[in-house]
């Protein structure tokens, strides 16, 4: 009679014969059972094979079912009805596959990887104006529109819209701004391009934005609404410290302000990249159409301001209120306009007083003073002495009775390799250096016409703009009324 066990040590003397024939053939057990040999490569085509069937399906869904458009969130049984061990691994996040991490081996995690498919970071979609208004609580929120999934809405977390949202404020039910001093928003806010729009803030209390103070990274929004208040007071952020990034934002807000405001950052210590701002402003002092005051880490890049800016006092910039940080590749095509006769001194088209940096800039809109007005400026209206001013221009109309230029209204800093038209003077009063700094005809200005040098030698506008790298290319399609445009 055969003992129960007896199949049993027949198929494992069985295995034995074959490594051994194998090994005496000259294969090695690590040839076989290695992690690269014979069993985990036929493993690993295997599960490649299933994934790749799994992609294509969920391709075929899309365009069947889903208008084409790609899947936002979901298991792989809510998308193609899969649900076998494959559903319990993978997940479609943000419209990418991914993989969650405590479901799979290391060597399947790794696999996963070489084909391009990472771990699950748990963003949160938004979908409403009342999910929006949860962010940084720490509520667990259900979202019906993700497949009922439940995330926490903390303030390290990473948010995704996923289409415009209302925020359906109003006197009565004013925003209230996200993060505070000792908790600042940490995490990531991705607009993907959509707009918010109903923010409403109508008080004398300072700092009011719809982030009040952030620490991680605002991106692709575009925001509409009123914002009426006193100090600190911005469209997108109040506060921006060092590791803060605001990226790709427009501020739609009307924006009514007394102190260190602007239309994306009231104070930044962080950086502030291809923002933009299309909304009217009325501020008041050391207040600018993308930010207020630019701090020495802070840095402004790429942003440009499109529309009027009403000033009442001082250190107002069509881009930065005051600089000590550093603005660059940015431009200001808004009128800059004296609203009383209170306002008082540096008005800029770029940066109203800088003491930093400012580089590769231009102003093409008229920043205009009353007769009490001094220090005005087609790129800033006071250069302090550890100012730095260098390969910008202006063209825009400079208006006023005291200390004006077309580049600074006055001087004692550096300016280098700067550019003004013809009808105004460089600066209004100069005790700094000025080196390379020319006043051009409409014609050169346009690069329509060569610009001789003191010895004889001739150039251009964008060989003189262009000289340490190409920054500046020529307005062929004049989008930028024929001047020099930033590439």
């Amino acid at each position: 009679m055969k003992r129960k066990n007896d199949k049993g040590i027949t198929l494992l003397a069985l295995v034995i014969t074959i490594i051994v024939l194998l090994i005496l053939a000259g294969v090695t057990i690590g040839a076989i059972t290695g992690d690269d040999g014979t069993i985990v490569n036929a493993s690993k085509a295997k599960f490649r094979t299933e994934i790749r069937d799994i992609e294509e399906k969920i391709e075929l869904e899309e365009v069947n079912h889903n208008n084409g458009e790609d899947f936002q969130f979901g298991t792989l049984k809510d998308l193609i009805g899969r649900e076998d061990e494959y559903n319990e691994i993978l997940y479609m996040e943000d419209g990418k596959l991914v993989y969650l991490e405590d479901k799979v081996s290391d060597k399947q995690a790794k696999w996963l990887e070489e084909m391009g498919i990472n771990a699950k970071q748990n963003i949160i979609p938004i979908y409403t104006g009342e999910q929006f208004k949860k962010i940084g609580t720490g509520e667990e929120i259900q979202i019906e529109e993700a497949g009922g999934e439940v995330y926490q809405f903390n303030m390290d977390s990473h948010y995704v819209l996923q289409n415009d949202i209302d925020l359906n404020c109003s006197e009565e039910n004013q925003w209230m701004p996200i993060g505070i001093s000792s908790n600042p928003f940490k995490g990531i806010l991705d607009g993907k391009g959509y707009d918010i729009s109903g923010i409403y803030i109508n008080s004398e209390e300072v700092r009011k934005a719809l982030f009040n103070y952030n620490s991680g990274e605002i991106k692709n929004i575009a925001l509409n609404g009123y914002i009426n208040g006193s100090n600190f007071i911005a469209g997108i952020v109040a506060e921006n410290s060092a590791s803060g990034k605001i990226i790709n934002c427009i501020n739609k807000v009307e924006i009514n302000a007394v102190y260190i405001c602007g239309g994306i950052v009231g104070r930044n210590y962080g950086v502030i990249e291809n923002c933009e701002n299309r909304a009217y402003l009325a501020l008041n002092s050391a207040s600018g159409g993308i930010c207020g005051d630019n701090q020495s880490s802070g840095s402004v890049r790429g942003c440009f301001n499109t529309n009027e800016i009403l000033l009442a006092d001082w250190g107002i910039g069509g881009i930065v209120g005051t600089n000590s940080g550093t603005v660059e590749e940015c431009y200001n095509v808004g009128n800059i306009l004296a609203s009383t006769s209170y306002a008082r001194y540096s008005k800029g088209g770029v940066v109203g007083r800088n003491y930093g940096i400012i580089r590769k800039c231009y102003n093409l809109a008229t920043v205009t003073g009353n007769s009490n007005n001094w220090n005005i400026g087609g790129v800033t209206g006071s250069n302090e002495e550890s100012g730095i001013i260098e390969f910008s221009y202006n063209t825009g109309k400079i208006i006023g009775s005291i200390t004006v230029g077309g580049i600074a209204g006055n001087n004692v800093g550096n300016i280098q390799y700067c550019y003004t038209i013809n009808t105004n003077e460089i600066t209004g009063a100069n005790t700094g250096t000025l080196g390379n700094c020319m006043q051009l005809s409409e014609r050169q200005m346009k690069n329509e016409e060569s610009i001789t040098l003191e010895d004889g030698s001739t150039t251009s506008i964008l060989a003189l703009l262009n000289k340490e790298e190409e920054c500046f290319i020529e307005d062929t399609k004049n989008d930028n009324k024929g001047y020099p445009i930033l590439k």
